[in-house]
């Protein structure tokens, strides 16, 4: 009885400790910041064709395309120092742009390009708390979300009811806060230790997890852009309000499903629940057409909650070791930011060409109904799992390894023991496979039966295990302290002795060793 209760309050401390960390309150502040600052488009989009919020969605692409650049040359860029420089300076012009569009003192061309830049600073920001939870547990990254975006719910609950004008300022605050609690949350680990992709075995279920979130991103771009359409601050502030009122409700029901099944709940399972009760809302709408404004506060916020979801997705994704956060993040959340551009762009210019009126309004949302039922058909049927074993204060996370769950540790080096790797396993209650410890090989072995069946050389054998574990030549270059062009002729005779072409086709390869 004494040890299940000293374990009940260990439990409960940590769960206080997380909630009061500088990761959690500053990942709150930035929900208010990031939600604040984008709403803030929504008038000054009303009757345009290529509307600021249209615009503002579309320049994620920014950041994928610098983190592209940026690990084609060097992969070792993504630095603790290279993500607070990068999140400090799009932080700054994300706030200075805010105010501007909120006080309207900027010309139409001036809006745009103040859009612009709060997308690609928003997204940047996202990315960069991206890499910071991916250090933590899964469990801990779960309550750690959910406390911040009760906090960021009940924030922006209170600035919807404060003064007009103090809203920009509250919002700066919490821009410029976020960023100096990231600083004091982020750990000096490099991120060039990661691999770039290691492919899962059941690649068609990724699929169809993008296709569902890609539809669903589209189908609340459609309301997102039809409210933009006939927008005005006063229409946004009391809608705000109201869906900041709904968010307290339920990120409150998530906070405390997080703590009493943080050990249970995957990731993927918020949005396999939150899939269904979208679809019943919106045929809410269908049905109640007269109160459709009433439902439409927790619809906005369900772009706001599908963002929160795909971020622990992707967040799980890194920590399973399947695509590194560098190049998986900025991907997806274009895809799924341009799916929203698509959907506020018919919302705005296709639909309404359809006449005006209750039948327009029915007409809209029977489109996003069926999109919405589509996408969590898609959603629901998935069998995407990447359930991680919990590991200690200190220990890398787990890394997924073709439909197992084992040690990032054992994997990148081999060092565990078979002993440790059975007790890791039992120790979280699950049945150990059926294949012999001694069968599992990590990746530098199933590199080193390659090399030595292809003869490959000492050198080439090393710079083959750093293609397999997704470095770039200018990464592998400044590891063995050797030129580019001595990596890119290592490269070129490693694939002609495997008799392969591509990079793809090297990981297969070493995937089918195992």
């Amino acid at each position: 009885m004494d040890e299940a209760r000293t374990t009940e309050l260990g439990g409960a401390r940590r769960i206080a400790m997380i909630c009061a960390s500088p990761l959690t309150i500053g990942f709150a502040l930035f929900l208010v910041w990031q939600n604040a600052s984008l709403t803030f488009l929504f008038p000054s989009s009303s009757g345009q064709i290529l509307s600021p919020l249209l615009v503002g969605s579309m320049s994620v692409a920014f950041l994928l395309a610098l983190c592209f650049i940026s690990y084609r040359r060097d992969a070792g860029t993504f630095t603790p120092a290279w993500s607070i420089g990068l999140s400090f300076i799009t932080t700054v012009a994300a706030c200075v742009a805010c105010v501007l569009v909120a006080q309207t003192l900027l010309p139409l061309w001036g809006i745009y390009v103040a859009a612009a830049a709060l997308g690609f600073s928003a997204a940047t920001v996202a990315f960069v708390w991206a890499t910071v939870f991916a250090e933590r547990t899964s469990a801990d990254t779960l309550v750690g979300v959910c406390c911040a975006f009760f906090l960021a719910s009940v924030i922006d609950y209170a600035a919807m009811h404060s003064g007009y004008f103090t809203i920009p300022v509250i919002v700066v605050a919490c821009g410029i806060g976020s960023w100096v609690c990231y600083v004091l949350a982020v750990r000096s680990k490099p991120l060039d230790e990661r691999p770039l992709l290691v492919r899962p075995s059941n690649t068609k279920e990724f699929v169809k997890l993008g296709i569902g979130l890609a539809i669903f991103a589209v189908a609340l771009g459609i309301v997102a852009g039809t409210t933009a359409d006939v927008a005005t601050e006063e229409s946004m502030r009391e809608l705000n309000g109201n869906a900041a009122l709904a968010a307290i409700v339920l990120s409150l029901v998530c906070f405390v499903a997080s703590i009493a099944f943080r050990s249970r709940i995957e990731p993927i399972t918020l949005i396999k629940v939150f899939a269904p009760c979208l679809v019943a809302v919106i045929l809410l709408n269908i049905v109640n057409l007269d109160h459709a404004d009433v439902w439409l506060s927790p619809t906005i916020l369900s772009w706001t909650f599908l963002r929160l979801c795909v971020f622990l997705v992707l967040i799980n994704i890194d920590r399973c070791r399947i695509v590194s956060l560098p190049m998986l993040f900025p991907a997806v959340w274009t895809v799924l930011w341009w799916g929203y551009a698509a959907g506020v762009f018919s919302g705005q210019n296709i639909l309404p060409l359809a006449g005006g009126g209750t039948q327009a309004l029915l007409n809209s949302i029977v489109l996003v109904a069926v999109l919405v039922v589509l996408g969590a058909i898609l959603l629901v049927g998935n069998r995407v799992t990447m359930r991680v074993s919990h590991v200690g204060e200190g220990e890398k996370p787990p890394r997924w390894d073709g439909g197992e769950a084992v040690s990032g540790a054992s994997v990148a080096t081999g060092s565990k023991s078979e002993t440790e790797v059975e007790k890791s396993t039992a120790g979280e209650g699950v049945a150990p496979d059926d294949t012999s410890v001694s069968e599992r090989e990590t990746l530098e072995q199933r590199c080193e039966r390659i090399a030595a069946t292809h003869q490959l050389s000492v050198r080439e054998a090393e710079v083959l295990v750093y293609l397999a574990q997704g470095h770039t030549r200018a990464s592998i270059a400044k590891k063995l302290f050797v030129s580019e062009n001595t990596i890119r002729e290592h490269v070129k005779n490693i694939y002609k002795k495997l008799y392969i072409h591509s990079r793809q086709q090297l990981i297969d390869m070493v995937d089918a060793r195992r």
